[in-house]
């Protein structure tokens, strides 16, 4: 059939639409696979949050990882501390002076830090650990070169320093104490002190001592540092190992916050066989003769200890 030029121009207009739709369907068909696409990335962006979820929770394990230890005895029963609970609480240490003896409960109440503490007894005349205050180790089952102690405590109201006593302290090795000299391939301990009139100090047992009994670095940055009858008080140690044999090791200690101890060129140890291995929970009066004895009964109220990898109150 012969076509008129309007006729053919008319049939070129139709297959030009015709030919268009069906692009526009290809094109439609290609969005549904872009949006497919879409929400496939929105699922792993939701992944992605997850991710992030994941990075939190990682944080918060590692925050949590960085505690190795923590004690508030918020959990503890109130009254008499026995054996079955220290056992609980600290890893069941091997022994123990002060609780098998009473000397030691948990308390609520205005005496308290918040929720409960632990309260030792210094009975009137006591010397040492086997006659005043507490002694156990908390096992750490591990060593480290670095660690962060920290904890709370309070002197009873009044309470008489007479010459000093021991607190708790972080140690390693055969922990030196007692007038045992370390050599370097034995082991250290350091501890605090309180001196007369509750003068702070750290008392280390290292191989460059000056004499058979430990060594005081006193808590003074700034001014010297004094325990307060009646008043809690926070005290946070940092103790670095030396490499074997070098002069490289570090005490720090913060006293309600602020820095109040930097000993520096330290040697605790000539050989890599132990490191910081145990928390020494050590108190009582002394010393080792009447001289450093309590005059009175007297008490110390002691909260949440925690041993971390990471600073934990400054």
């Amino acid at each position: 059939m012969n076509q008129t030029p309007l006729q053919a121009l008319w049939i070129m207009l139709l297959l030009a639409a015709l030919l268009g739709a069906g692009c526009g369907a290809d094109d439609d068909a290609d969005d549904d696979v872009g949006d497919d696409d879409t929400a496939g990335d929105d699922d792993i962006a939701d992944d992605d949050t997850d991710d992030d979820d994941t990075t939190d929770d990682d944080t918060a394990d590692d925050d949590d990882a960085a505690v190795l230890f923590t004690q508030d005895f918020d959990d503890s029963p109130l009254g008499t501390y026995t054996t079955e609970q220290l056992d609980e609480d600290w890893w069941e240490p091997p022994w123990d002076n002060g609780v098998s003896e009473g000397r030691v409960e948990v308390i609520d109440g205005a005496e308290a830090y918040a929720g409960r503490s632990l309260r030792i007894h210094y009975p009137e005349g006591s010397v040492g650990p086997s006659e005043g205050g507490a002694q156990w180790r908390l096992e750490l089952g591990a060593s480290y070169d670095e660690l962060y102690l920290a904890y709370r405590l309070k002197f009873g109201d009044g309470f008489d320093f007479v010459r000093g006593g021991k607190i708790p302290g972080l140690i390693g090795g055969e922990a030196n104490t007692g007038g045992d000299a370390p050599d370097g391939t034995d082991g250290w301990s350091a501890r605090m002190m309180w001196r007369p009139d509750g003068e702070v100090v750290q008392y280390v047992y290292h191989p460059d001592q000056a004499e058979t009994w430990g060594d005081d670095f006193g808590w003074d940055v700034g001014g010297a540092r004094y325990f307060t009858p009646g008043s809690w008080h926070s005290v946070e140690h940092r103790v670095v190992m030396n490499t074997p044999g070098d002069h490289d090791g570090l005490i720090e200690g913060w006293f309600d916050g602020e820095l109040a101890l930097t000993a520096e060129g330290l040697r605790f140890r000539d050989v890599g066989t132990f490191a910081i291995d145990a928390l020494y929970i050590s108190t009582f009066f002394g010393g080792s003769d009447e001289t450093w004895a309590a005059t009175t009964d007297e008490l110390l109220v002691v909260d949440d200890v925690v041993i971390s990898t990471e600073p934990i109150w400054h």
